[in-house]
């Protein structure tokens, strides 16, 4: 073998191992961002399907000033939500599904609100208790009732409502029966 042959050889050697190498380091490259792409897509998906979720709004009955009108409406006007309705009829808890997000409003009427509370628990959806401004307003016994379901939240003022709505659509995996 002659030095010209043995310089071809560990020339095309040298090829070899710089085709090999970019080769690897492209599949690795691909395979890496195949990944986080799946993942951000994955959570992407999360999301669109959790905004077509209705949102059901049950307020106190026979309380002034509690409909939550004003909450509904930004509820409905913000166009990532599909707000469903607004009540404080007891019978359209009937109308909770495993599809639903539910928020209640707090008011006097104790049965109102563990009626709505137990029928959303039942479906293991998410439930936001909307409090009207009012901190420290749950007593011992919403609270005994709260603490038997883990997917809850208490807020007490439209924007952290609506911060609520979105936190939760955004990273809550629905059951969908």
């Amino acid at each position: 073998m002659s030095n010209l042959n043995i310089y071809q050889y560990l020339s095309n050697l040298d090829s070899l191992k710089s085709i090999l190498t970019t080769l690897i380091s492209i599949a690795v490259g691909s395979f890496t961002t195949y990944k986080v792409l799946n993942t951000v897509f994955k959570r992407e998906q999360i999301l669109f399907n959790n905004l077509q979720r209705k949102i059901k709004v049950f307020y106190p009955p026979y309380e002034n000033n509690k409909e939550m009108e004003v909450e509904f409406e930004e509820i409905a006007n913000n166009r990532l939500f599909n707000a469903d309705f607004r009540t404080c009829d007891i019978r359209k808890i009937n109308n909770i599904d495993s599809k639903s997000l539910v928020i209640i409003g707090f008011g006097s009427d104790f049965n109102f609100f563990e009626s709505v509370y137990v029928k959303a628990t039942q479906y293991k959806i998410p439930i936001i208790i909307y409090t009207y401004g009012k901190s420290r307003v749950l007593e011992p016994k919403h609270w005994d009732v709260l603490n038997r379901y883990q997917w809850y939240s208490v807020c007490n003022t439209p924007i952290r409502l609506i911060s609520d709505i979105f936190t939760i659509l955004s990273t809550f995996t629905y059951e969908d029966k």
